[in-house]
């Protein structure tokens, strides 16, 4: 076993359920749900740094920013290398739509769809030894959505189609006031029925597939499927179908079923889960918790509180929640009150006393050596920089098992939870490159670089909704270079990033061994340079007019500003962490 030289202590080195097994270099098939990097490389990488090999189709075949994904050819595909693997792992979106937002999108018939579900069960037919371990999601009901993601419409009409679908669940759980009702029927007037009829007629159809996903969990056609919820909230269409799922789906073990909020996560969860099947694990997990509403907690774009959501989470990896002697203790880091976005001006890492307070029990369970997963779900999208301010000064950075703090509150339970399973498969480098990885992503960029990137967009004139121009992308990679030089102790030449869908939303970081990328300067450096560089040739101006003067007799001219009316000028001045 690999273990990380971090994670050597007297109670890790051989820590109950997760020591001294190896992966001994099994082939896991993985189709993943589209070629985002949380989908494809981020999974792919962490499961190889463990010791796995991961076959993928060809990136052409999935679903991308432009394109649909090609759900018969990755079929072929399947079939074709379906003998090279110990496992598969399998987003049913992309073998039956094509992708994940392509089942939001299709207008594919409920025929066709059906019959690309039937291949599941001839594919556990002809391969009865190689487990199948599947993942897909109960159709997303978001507020408003103008990227391109949704149906067409739902840039004019989603906020509307929204609002729609939560009052049709309250009035379908018979919870609808009178005044409710008259709301609902104006909004369903106000949205053109055709769109409200392809919406509404594509989520049938989807429902009537996981029912039969559902059904070959029964027949033993998986070794274990989870449906995720995309995103959701209490009162929405997605929570209303989740109701009528979770009652075809009574009677199923959890060991073999699960559903909870999340999509991007589940990937890489059922990979671990595969570890922990064919290793004879059950690792134990404790949650730890800052002062506030704690498992209580109901985060923004989910259902239900954080507590149920990471015990479900623990049961689809094949573990169990314990209060004394975990293997791995879950730091989850919540709000006080409400989640917000980590975007916004609250979170410039001001000391909090609850974070404080926190990370001291935090840090009092690694002296003790036990191995720490942390659950970063203080903001959406992005880190909590209190938390990592403290992180770092505790030299707790690359002396954790896992960390996470991106997109939902479940996208970063799985992910940590994933991550600590299989770090201690992973030599001290690859643990190292797999924290930093997740740090350039969720801390460095999404909860401070991005924000400045908008604001550039806006001094250069860009229109936000094309892609990334080459000036924004460069200021990117060379904000986080720099961020990673000032704040993780890396080499900048050994970090690099881009924008695989275009948008400012997500980024794909790479971080390597050696030092191998160009190091990029920031607008504001290079504005410092030129300044200086103005400076200094200003100096020797006026030194050259002073000797000249000097030699002619005449009083030397008073120095004028570069600018040549007084006025200052404006310069790129992005925030940073210092």
């Amino acid at each position: 076993m690999k273990c990380p030289k971090l994670l050597l202590t007297a109670a890790v080195a051989c820590a109950v359920s997760l020591a001294g097994l190896t992966a001994s270099a099994k082939t896991i098939l993985l189709v993943p749900q589209d070629d985002r990097p949380v989908s494809l490389a981020y999974t792919a990488d962490t499961a190889e740094k463990a010791g796995y090999t991961v076959i993928t189709p060809p990136a052409y075949l999935l679903s991308g920013r432009d394109y649909q994904g090609s759900p018969d050819r990755v079929w072929y595909w399947v079939q074709q290398n379906m003998d090279r693997a110990d496992a598969a792992v399998l987003s049913t979106d992309t073998l039956i739509y094509g992708g994940l937002v392509d089942s939001r999108k299709h207008n594919e018939s409920l025929e066709v769809l059906t019959n690309r579900a039937d291949r599941l069960r001839t594919l556990h037919r002809t391969h009865p030894n190689v487990p199948i371990y599947a993942f897909g999601t109960i159709m997303r009901t978001p507020y408003a959505s103008s990227s391109g993601v949704e149906p067409y419409y739902y840039a004019n009409y989603g906020t509307s189609i929204y609002r729609i679908s939560g009052l049709q669940d309250k009035m379908n759980a018979g919870t609808i006031t009178p005044s409710e009702s008259a709301e609902l029927l104006a909004l369903k007037l106000s949205v053109p029925t055709e769109y409200l009829q392809d919406w509404f007629e594509r989520r049938t159809k989807n429902t009537i597939i996981n029912k039969r996903l559902i059904e070959d969990v029964k027949d033993g056609v998986f070794t274990y499927f989870c449906l995720g919820f995309d995103d959701s909230s209490r009162n929405s269409q997605s929570a209303l179908e989740a109701r009528y799922l979770k009652e075809d789906a009574k009677g199923l073990s959890e060991k073999a079923y699960g559903s909870f909020p999340g999509a991007d996560q589940l990937a890489l969860l059922l990979i671990a889960r595969y570890h922990v099947d064919d290793n004879h694990l059950q690792p134990r997990f404790e949650a730890l918790y800052p002062l506030g509403r704690a498992e209580d907690t109901v985060p923004s774009y989910e259902s239900q509180e954080i507590g149920r959501t990471i015990a479900q989470h623990v049961a689809a990896v094949g573990g169990v929640m314990t209060t004394k002697q975990p293997d791995i203790l879950l730091a989850v880091n919540t709000p006080l009150a409400s989640t917000g976005e980590s975007g916004q001006f609250s979170n410039f890492g001001m000391l909090k006393e609850s974070t404080t307070e926190f990370m001291a029990r935090v840090a009092a369970a690694h002296d003790r050596g036990i191995p720490i997963a942390v659950l970063d779900v203080y903001f959406a999208n992005g880190s909590d920089n209190t938390l990592m301010k403290l992180l770092r000064e505790k030299d707790l950075l690359y002396s954790v098992a896992s960390y996470n703090g991106w997109n939902t509150a479940s996208n970063t339970i799985g992910f940590s939870i994933a991550q600590a399973v299989l770090a201690p498969e992973m030599s001290e480098q690859d643990h190292k490159d797999m924290l930093s990885i997740q740090y350039l992503d969720n801390w460095a960029y999404q909860a401070n670089v991005r924000k400045n990137l908008y604001r550039l967009q806006e001094i250069l004139g860009d229109d936000p909704s094309a892609p990334a121009s080459p000036e924004v992308t460069e200021e990117m990679v060379a904000e986080l270079q720099e961020f990673a030089r000032k704040n993780m102790g890396l080499d900048p030449a050994s970090v690099t990033a881009e924008f695989p869908w275009g948008r400012l939303f997500e980024i794909n970081a790479e971080v390597s061994p050696v030092p191998k990328y160009p190091v990029l300067l920031t607008r504001a450096e290079k504005q410092r340079i030129a300044a200086e560089k103005a400076r200094k040739e200003a100096e020797e101006k006026a030194k050259l007019a002073a000797q000249q003067g000097k030699t002619s007799g005449a009083p030397a001219a008073a120095q004028q500003p570069a600018s040549g009316d007084g006025r200052s000028e404006i310069v790129w001045q992005p925030a940073g962490q210092e």
